[in-house]
């Protein structure tokens, strides 16, 4: 009970990215699995381009397809999140983009709960994997 709300307690403090890697364990505890890349297409990319509209408002067009403006929204979204700007979503950014729809569920912050909600079920594992 106490390391629940002592992780809330850190997401707010520190912010979702934050929270989820106390959550994860230690530092380089995660492999680099790499989830989609540029050129890449399918589900994970759909999935991927999904969370980035979800909560970077990256207005992207999610067709499937890892092209130029995924790889964009991609990098802008790393910076933002003090992710190695690298475009490809490993494992480190998977897991970030989860976390940032998870907490976002969690505590009720303001956007399309409906489709975040949605999100975590289809596409949760998808990216974090």
């Amino acid at each position: 009970m106490q390391k629940t709300w002592a992780l809330r307690a850190a997401a707010l403090a520190l912010g979702a990215g934050a929270a989820i890697g106390l959550a994860a364990g230690p530092a380089g505890a995660a492999t680099s699995t790499v989830v989609a890349k540029l050129g890449d297409t399918g589900r994970a990319v759909t999935c991927v381009q999904q969370g980035l509209n979800l909560e970077n408002a990256a207005n992207l067009t999610v067709d499937g397809t890892f092209g130029q403006t995924t790889y964009t929204a991609v990098i802008n979204y790393q910076a933002k999140h003090r992710l190695p700007q690298t475009g490809v979503v490993d494992h480190d950014t998977g897991f970030n983009i989860y976390g940032s729809v998870f907490w976002a569920v969690q505590f009720r912050i303001p956007g399309d709960y409906a489709a975040r909600q949605t999100w975590l079920d289809q596409c949760a594992r998808v990216v974090s994997a």
